[in-house]
Protein backbone atom coordinates (compact mmCIF):
# COMPACT_ATOMS: atom_id res chain seq x y z
CA UNK A 1 0.00 0.00 0.00
CA UNK A 2 1.33 3.34 -0.97
CA UNK A 3 2.30 5.87 1.50
CA UNK A 4 -0.48 8.25 0.51
CA UNK A 5 -3.05 5.83 0.68
CA UNK A 6 -2.02 4.51 4.00
CA UNK A 7 -2.62 8.33 5.44
CA UNK A 8 -5.63 8.38 3.65
CA UNK A 9 -7.07 5.33 5.70
CA UNK A 10 -5.31 6.76 8.87
CA UNK A 11 -7.32 10.02 8.21
CA UNK A 12 -10.77 8.09 7.60
CA UNK A 13 -10.18 6.07 10.77
CA UNK A 14 -9.30 9.48 13.11
CA UNK A 15 -13.02 10.58 11.48
CA UNK A 16 -14.62 7.05 12.19
CA UNK A 17 -13.37 7.14 15.91
CA UNK A 18 -14.16 10.61 16.20
CA UNK A 19 -18.07 10.02 15.28
CA UNK A 20 -17.69 11.10 11.42
CA UNK A 21 -18.32 14.94 11.45
CA UNK A 22 -15.16 17.33 12.69
CA UNK A 23 -14.08 20.34 11.77
CA UNK A 24 -11.02 20.23 9.42
CA UNK A 25 -9.08 21.99 12.07
CA UNK A 26 -9.44 19.53 15.17
CA UNK A 27 -8.39 16.18 12.60
CA UNK A 28 -4.74 15.33 14.47
CA UNK A 29 -3.63 13.47 11.01
CA UNK A 30 -4.68 16.18 8.64
CA UNK A 31 -2.31 18.42 10.78
CA UNK A 32 0.33 16.07 11.01
CA UNK A 33 0.40 15.46 7.03
CA UNK A 34 -0.16 19.34 6.29
CA UNK A 35 2.77 20.22 8.94
CA UNK A 36 5.56 17.86 7.97
CA UNK A 37 4.69 16.66 4.26
CA UNK A 38 2.95 20.08 3.27
CA UNK A 39 0.09 21.52 2.53
CA UNK A 40 -0.27 20.62 -0.87
CA UNK A 41 0.45 16.72 0.02
CA UNK A 42 -2.09 17.07 2.61
CA UNK A 43 -4.63 18.92 0.23
CA UNK A 44 -4.15 16.30 -2.36
CA UNK A 45 -5.36 13.35 0.03
CA UNK A 46 -8.32 14.93 1.01
CA UNK A 47 -8.61 15.70 -2.83
CA UNK A 48 -8.66 12.21 -3.30
CA UNK A 49 -11.36 10.82 -0.98
CA UNK A 50 -13.72 13.49 -1.87
CA UNK A 51 -13.74 12.28 -5.37
CA UNK A 52 -13.91 9.04 -4.44
CA UNK A 53 -17.06 9.89 -1.75
CA UNK A 54 -15.55 9.24 1.02
CA UNK A 55 -15.95 12.22 2.93
CA UNK A 56 -17.70 15.69 1.74
CA UNK A 57 -16.09 18.91 2.64
CA UNK A 58 -17.99 22.08 3.45
CA UNK A 59 -16.76 24.95 5.31
CA UNK A 60 -13.89 23.62 6.89
CA UNK A 61 -16.17 20.83 8.06
CA UNK A 62 -15.41 17.31 6.89
CA UNK A 63 -18.09 14.77 7.16
CA UNK A 64 -17.70 11.03 6.87
CA UNK A 65 -20.02 9.44 3.57
CA UNK A 66 -19.57 5.42 4.05
CA UNK A 67 -18.82 4.42 7.58
CA UNK A 68 -17.48 1.51 8.84
CA UNK A 69 -16.00 -0.23 11.59
CA UNK A 70 -12.17 -0.25 12.86
CA UNK A 71 -10.61 -1.78 16.42
CA UNK A 72 -8.30 0.87 16.84
CA UNK A 73 -8.33 3.23 19.14
CA UNK A 74 -7.47 6.87 18.81
CA UNK A 75 -4.16 7.01 20.04
CA UNK A 76 -2.95 3.82 17.91
CA UNK A 77 -4.27 6.00 15.32
CA UNK A 78 -2.12 8.89 15.69
CA UNK A 79 0.99 6.72 16.62
CA UNK A 80 0.86 5.06 13.50
CA UNK A 81 0.17 8.17 11.63
CA UNK A 82 2.90 9.99 13.02
CA UNK A 83 5.75 7.56 12.49
CA UNK A 84 4.39 6.86 9.05
CA UNK A 85 4.65 10.95 8.61
CA UNK A 86 7.84 11.38 10.11
CA UNK A 87 9.48 8.54 8.01
CA UNK A 88 8.15 10.00 4.98
CA UNK A 89 9.33 13.52 5.83
CA UNK A 90 13.05 11.88 6.23
CA UNK A 91 13.27 10.27 3.14
CA UNK A 92 11.54 13.18 1.03
CA UNK A 93 14.77 15.03 3.05
CA UNK A 94 17.22 12.16 2.41
CA UNK A 95 19.84 13.22 -0.56
CA UNK A 96 19.76 10.05 -3.05
CA UNK A 97 23.03 7.52 -2.30
CA UNK A 98 25.65 7.94 -4.76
Amino acid sequence: MSTEARLALLLLEELELKGGKAKLKYLKVYRLISYWLGDEYARRIMDRLTSSGYISVKEGAVELLRRFKTDKNLSRTYREARELVINTYLTMQRPPSK
